[in-house]
């Protein structure tokens, strides 16, 4: 009898086993979840009951504090940021000379601030955006008291705090607790602001001696732009100093007052400001973490509620919530089964079709589920390659149309006819010996710029090119001006799109010397560091105005007969190729002169142009 019991027994889970098998994945989604889930969810209900409401205080403090320091981590990253500038600058060995050289009132001294200190000082502020204003202290009496961004030490603020920072000689740089700016800075000119300072010593190299101190500032605003909050969230950020005086509290939303209260009131019992507080029947989530380099600490405060919800028995209603949803789900899981293996179907006919090269294939979304989110995907993943091609596709044209632009604004008719009609002239007064040069250097220069129907030539040849049309112009102009070439040889195998420094050169030749009417001199040097292309072309001609020069960072240069088309024109095309790491930089004063730097990386690959 027993026996047969057993046998009865496993013939039937045997069936149980075969129906399920050959059971639909629909059936086999619906059993398997409530075997799997209905019994254990049903059983720990009630042991969640009395756990959750624990565990998700702990949780909350946990995502509070986690939310904090990653608002620390911004903050921090930025002050890192200021830092890494003033130690750049506080070591750059050319600044440090400058500022111990005695002060030459002269041209020659506007000259070096100009083309050398401004442009060096002003590429270290300009990479780093959250720098308010930057400002040189120095002991070099030579310079005027108060001279752009260079002044007298006896022009700090805060004079007794700075005092004894100089006079200690291990420390090399201190922050300065919140202030209103009030002299002006190098950045924002006559604009006042509650700011944090960093100052850094000023070391000479030689004699290792102290020579001044810079200053750098980060506005209140800039610093803690990352406090706001989202107006729908009771959540409130705010920082205060090592004697508990809140010090800033305008980057976000306004504090309650009754909030303050209970913070000043913990400070006052020198409690630890970490944990949940219960201030009139609220339970507030308070976390405070230091910022060290500043001497603030910073608060976040949150309402408990935000976490924990409304109802007590929140676990409860969650358990009985989900119990009855085992069983609306039982009912619809067969159609959702059905719904998953027809998109996943879907999903391999796409990834096949991207396989076989196929990438305008679009797939349904239908929903924000896995398999909504795998099409949405998807679709952007085949947006993307097809936005890359058309990219590279459209850059290659783009470069071409720039470098007939180039062609047709810069090498244009004129030069051939003036050109021609020198070699005519000078053949009527039968100087065959300069006729066959100039012949040679007009068949050079067109050489070099069609290069084959390059795009990309070698630094050298674009320095022969050059060199060809200033002797071609030195000729018709009959050696109005002088050239002097400062090449660093090193820098003549790199590679870079060709015709950026003939435009540049014409410019200032017709629009700088000519106008001039009287001999004048040009200057082109290349300089390299570990990453950039350094070209400098400088004239002593009339210089550029203040409208023309406006227009030309606007853009609203368009017409090719107008001075600074040239530039206009040739940062066109390397913004088109280089992007981010290419640029010019054009310093002019009327009356003296002007220095146009074009920066070029070394390390850009080139497309097939």
């Amino acid at each position: 009898m027993k026996a047969g019991k057993i046998n009865n027994i496993s013939a039937l889970f045997r069936r149980i086993l075969s129906f399920y098998s050959n059971m639909r994945i629909a059936w086999k989604f619906t059993w398997t979840y409530f075997i799997i889930l209905a019994l254990p969810i049903v059983g720990t209900g009630f042991f969640i009951n009395h756990t959750t409401t624990k565990s998700f205080k702990h949780q909350s403090e946990l995502l509070a504090r986690q939310g904090l320091l990653q608002k620390r981590e911004v903050i921090n990253q930025k002050i890192e940021n200021i830092e890494k500038t003033a130690i750049s600058i506080s070591q750059n060995s050319q600044i440090l000379k400058y500022l111990q050289d005695p002060y030459e009132n002269n041209y020659k001294g506007y000259e070096n601030y100009i083309y050398f200190f401004a442009p060096t000082f002003e590429s270290y502020i300009i990479q780093n955006k959250h720098i308010f204003g930057a400002m040189f202290y120095i002991d070099n009496l030579t310079f005027p008291s108060s001279w752009n961004n260079i002044h007298h030490l006896d022009a700090i603020e805060d004079e007794g705090e700075l005092k004894a920072f100089l006079a200690d000689g291990k420390t090399l740089q201190k922050w300065n607790t919140i202030h209103e700016t009030k002299i002006v800075r190098y950045t924002h000119a006559s604009v006042k602001e509650r700011v944090f300072s960093l100052f850094r010593k000023l070391i000479a190299l030689t004699e290792k001696k102290c020579i001044g101190i810079l200053e750098i500032e980060i506005s209140e605003k800039e610093l803690f732009e990352n406090l706001k909050s989202n107006d729908d969230i009771n959540e409130y950020f705010f920082v205060f100093d090592e004697a508990g005086n809140i010090v800033s509290e305008t980057a976000y939303k306004q504090i309650p007052e009754e909030y303050k209260t209970v913070i000043a009131s913990l400070l006052n019992d020198r409690q630890e400001l970490n944990g949940i507080f219960e201030f009139n029947k609220e339970k507030l989530i308070i976390c405070t973490i230091p910022i060290d380099r500043i001497g603030c600490n910073l608060v976040g405060i949150t309402p408990l509620e935000n976490y924990m919800g409304d109802s007590p028995n929140y676990p409860v209603i969650i358990t009985i919530v989900i119990i009855v949803a085992l069983f609306i789900f039982g009912v619809l899981i067969y159609f959702v089964s059905n719904q998953l293996t027809r998109r996943l179907k879907i999903l391999v006919r796409g990834l096949k079709s991207v396989r076989d090269k196929n990438i305008n294939i679009q797939l349904p979304t239908g929903s924000n589920d896995e398999f909504g989110e795998l099409a949405v995907s998807f679709n952007h993943m085949t947006n993307r390659i097809h936005e890359l091609i058309e990219r590279v596709y459209k850059a290659q044209i783009l470069e071409k149309e720039l470098e007939l632009k180039a062609l047709e604004a810069q090498i244009n008719p004129h030069f051939l006819y003036n050109t021609l009609s020198t070699i005519s002239w000078m053949a009527r007064g039968v100087n065959a010996e300069n006729i066959e040069n100039l012949t040679f250097l007009l068949s050079k220069f067109y050489r070099l710029v069609l290069s084959k129907g390059n795009s990309i030539i070698s630094v050298k040849d674009e320095i022969e090119l050059l060199k060809a049309y200033v002797e071609i112009e030195k000729t018709r102009f009959d050696n109005l001006f002088e050239v002097k070439f400062d090449i660093d040889e090193g820098a003549l195998n790199y590679n870079m799109i060709k015709i950026i420094l003939q435009p540049i050169a014409e410019n200032a030749i017709n629009h700088g010397i000519a106008p001039k009417g009287s001999k004048g001199t040009m200057i082109v040097k290349l300089k390299q560091d570990d990453e950039n292309l350094y070209f400098s072309i400088i004239d002593d001609g009339v210089g550029i105005s203040r409208n023309i020069l406006q227009r030309i960072h606007k853009g609203e240069i368009k017409k090719e007969r107008e001075s600074g088309y040239a530039i206009q024109n040739v940062r066109e095309r390397i913004n088109a190729v280089y992007g981010e790491k290419g640029y010019i930089n054009i310093y002019s004063k009327p009356g003296i002169g002007c220095s146009v730097m074009i920066v070029i990386t070394k390390t850009i690959n080139f497309p097939n142009l």
